[in-house]
Order: C-alpha cells, then structure tokens, then sequence
C-alpha cells in the first residue's frame, strides 16, 4: 500500500508563522497551491483520501478531492499536535513557544501535558493512524492531508516507539520550520512484513 503524506495549502497562520486555532481557513494562495498540487497528486492515482479533521486540512482534501474525483474520509487521528489554548495568535520562534516544547519534550513519557497534548499521547496517536491505514487494502493509494507536525513526527517514528532523542527531535523541528505548505511525502506499508519487524519505509 502507498500513502501520500500532505500538508495543508497555506493561510494567514503561516504567513504570520503564528500558532493557529483548528478553524483556520486557506489563503486565497493557499486554495491556488493546492489546486496545483492537486495536479500532480492526481498522478500518484490516489483510490482514497483521508483528511484531518482541522478546516484547512478539509479545505485543502476537498480541492484534492475536486481533482482527483474522490470524497474525502475525516479522521481526528491526522489532527496537528493539540497545543495549549494560551499559546494560539504567539509566533512559533516566540519564548513561550520555545518554552513550551522544551517543557513538551523533557515530559516525552508523560501521560499528560496541560492544555495540550503530551508527546507520549501524540506517539500513541501516531500509532492508531498507523493501524487506521493498515487496514486499507494491500494495492490502495491513500492521499492524507495533514500538517506540518504531525507529518513530520509520523514520518520520525514510523519504525519507532521511543521518543526521540534531543538531537533527533532539533532535526524534526527544525524540518517542520521549513516544510513548505502542500509538501508532499510518500511512504510504503508492506503488509506481508506486518507483525515482522517494522513494515513502513519512505520512499525515495
């Protein structure tokens, strides 16, 4: 099975780099990259498309949608990292951002994270999005429209449970700093090698 991890077309959120509530609609640049990205995701041949519950995540699945004549599936497991309340509206470079993942990630086996949501949580969502596309047929093509976080911690722990160490963690956020909207990654699941070790991989 192949999956196409991506991000959402941009808005006013990430011109500002500015953490933004789940309601954030698309530019009108935003809704112009995707319909161009939706150009080429429609040579991957997607049979599904599976979105994040967030309004620029669906805005963005609806013209994939438009393009590549599929309904979109919602599903919270493909959310952004749930951050807390008090931080929405601050840049991302702001010291109560850099606070905020320092303390997110010194609490990496925490079951819990005021107003928001812990990096041990955010791994066991990792894992039930996994499992949500393992059971999608062996010859599927599934298109996830999703964000800059999630995509790029799904994409670290594929084949990991652990968190990650504080080096490796720096390189995934500083990749999520500059990931461009409507990135696009592509990944495999084998589900011959399912229980034999690990059965993703991206592809190169």
């Amino acid at each position: 099975m192949k999956v196409l991890l991506v991000r959402h077309g941009q808005t006013r959120g990430n011109i500002a780099h500015r953490h933004q509530v789940d309601h954030t609609p698309l530019t009108i640049l935003g809704r112009e990259q995707v319909e161009e990205r939706a150009k080429e995701i429609k040579k991957f041949k997607p049979t599904h498309l599976v979105t994040s519950n967030m309004v620029r995540a669906i805005e963005t699945a609806r013209i994939i949608g438009d393009e590549c004549d599929l309904i979109p599936e919602t599903s919270e497991v493909f959310m952004e990292l749930v951050r807390p309340q008090r931080l929405y509206g601050y840049r991302h470079r702001n010291y109560r951002s850099l606070w905020f993942y320092l303390w997110w990630y010194l609490g990496r086996n925490s079951a819990s994270i005021a107003e928001g949501e812990s990096y041990k949580q955010l791994r066991e969502r990792i894992r039930r999005a996994q499992a949500e596309l393992a059971q999608y047929p062996t010859d599927a093509r599934v298109a996830v429209v999703s964000h800059a976080v999630f995509i790029a911690m799904f994409v670290a722990h594929l084949c990991r449970t652990r968190a990650l160490t504080p080096w490796q963690a720096v390189k995934v956020f500083s990749g999520v700093l500059t990931m461009p909207n409507v990135h696009t990654i592509e990944i495999t699941f084998n589900h011959a090698h399912e229980g034999k070790g690990c059965a993703w991989s991206v592809d190169t």
